[in-house]
């Protein structure tokens, strides 16, 4: 087979960047066909470059790439949308936690079309938010979540499996939630209690748009929702998660 009938066109978003040698790089990227991906871009860091800035993180770049039976190698690359340009402090931060939760996922090829999809919608609308972040963050882990098949239940107790809002505390080996009427002091050691404020939001997460500039939201009700996704996650991919960026949110 000749070389230029192994070139492969696709789209990707730039995840992460790594120096090779003196003047490439390897780039992991997310693309819609072939998920997660790493890609030498040869040569990309000469001074004469044109291409140099377009390896920037979270640029969504139309690529021509050849593939070897071990790597991807970079043809040429169009940008389409720099994610990170004119963004602000926070919305960086949330749009970098997103990359971290799909850099720790095993993406399979069948999955990686809604979760590409999902992704940039994510950072669309994020873009639009003037307060309270960090709540569409959280929407977007759970539709995460359900395209990667172990949903988190926010809207049924995960013991008498009744629709309830007045959840008392998080159930990890029930993958759920527990309502305050079947919560019992047996299980203390077993549930992480939540507070009335965690309740509320999740019991409001997927219209959470529409009320973004009526709530407040804590730092110790930040802090106890990232953790019951990433204890979620972990419980399922027997591995430990991690989120760094939100450490400075």
């Amino acid at each position: 087979m000749r070389q230029k009938d192994r070139n492969i066109h696709t789209t990707g978003i730039i995840f992460r960047k790594t120096p090779f040698k003196e003047t490439s790089l390897i780039l992991e990227v997310f693309t819609q066909e072939f998920s997660k991906i790493s890609v030498i871009a040869k040569g990309i860091k000469r001074e004469k470059s044109k291409d140099l800035g377009l390896t920037e993180i979270l640029n969504e770049l139309e690529l021509v790439l050849h593939k070897t039976n071990e790597w991807y190698i970079l043809k040429s690359a169009t940008l389409i949308k720099s994610h990170l340009f004119e963004v602000d402090f926070n919305k960086n931060i949330l749009m970098q936690a997103a990359v971290e939760i799909y850099r720790q996922l095993i993406i399979p090829e069948e999955d990686s079309k809604k979760l590409y999809e999902l992704l940039i919608k994510y950072f669309n609308y994020l873009k639009q938010v003037n307060i309270n972040g960090i709540a569409i963050f959280w929407r977007f882990l759970l539709r995460v979540l359900t395209i990667s098949g172990i949903e988190l239940n926010v809207i049924s107790c995960v013991n008498c499996k009744k629709q309830k809002t007045d959840f008392m505390g998080y159930y990890p080996q029930k993958n759920g939630f527990i309502c305050k009427n079947c919560y019992r002091p047996v299980l203390k050691n077993s549930i992480i209690k939540i507070s009335d404020e965690v309740t509320s939001i999740f019991s409001n997460i997927y219209q959470i748009g529409n009320i973004l500039n009526k709530i407040e939201i804590s730092k110790s009700t930040i802090n106890q929702i990232n953790k019951i996704f990433l204890i979620h996650l972990s419980e399922h991919f027997h591995k430990k998660f991690h989120l760094k960026s939100l450490e400075l949110y």
